[in-house]
């Protein structure tokens, strides 16, 4: 069953991809965080730059700003909450397994294509959906609180 009483993020999607593997939430983790939680797993060694509103020295409990890390994933808080991911041009291929491509299929078309980074955005973080066409309809509904599929549904 969906759940209706949560605000909802729809991914965008590419129409001609499917998984072809089973889904897994750690793929969508970049350093080991994801969408929706905070930063505090990030081993600081990994930072090269951070900057947050309230407190210019604070490295690692940002409330509203972003870090940077060593390989070239930018998270952007808001409240403490990581709201958007940016991978910097290349970053994506120094993470383990990960192309851009891949990427695309895991988590959708960028919102936004610069000469320098990739960027994703999503403004509610609590529940969202990602679709995935071939000739079924294959729906994949994962919670971003804790990166787990919640829902798999072929049509």
């Amino acid at each position: 069953t969906v759940v209706t009483n949560l605000r909802k993020t729809e991914f965008t999607y590419n129409p001609e991809v499917i998984f072809e593997s089973d889904f897994s939430s750690d793929l969508l983790k970049f350093n080991g965080i994801e969408i929706g939680q905070n930063l505090t797993e990030l081993p600081i060694e990994l930072i090269s730059e951070f900057y947050d509103k309230e407190d210019k020295s604070q490295k690692i409990d940002i409330k509203n700003g972003w870090v940077l890390t060593n390989n070239g994933i930018q998270y952007v808080l808001k409240n403490g909450i990581v709201k958007m991911i940016r991978v910097k041009e290349n970053g994506i291929t120094k993470l383990n397994g990960f192309d851009k491509v891949y990427v695309e299929k895991l988590i959708g078309k960028p919102n936004k294509i610069s000469n320098d980074s990739i960027t994703w955005v999503w403004d509610n973080v609590v529940y969202a959906k990602v679709h995935h066409y071939k000739k079924r309809k294959t729906k994949i509904h994962f919670s971003t609180e804790n990166g787990k599929v919640c829902e798999l549904e072929i049509e």
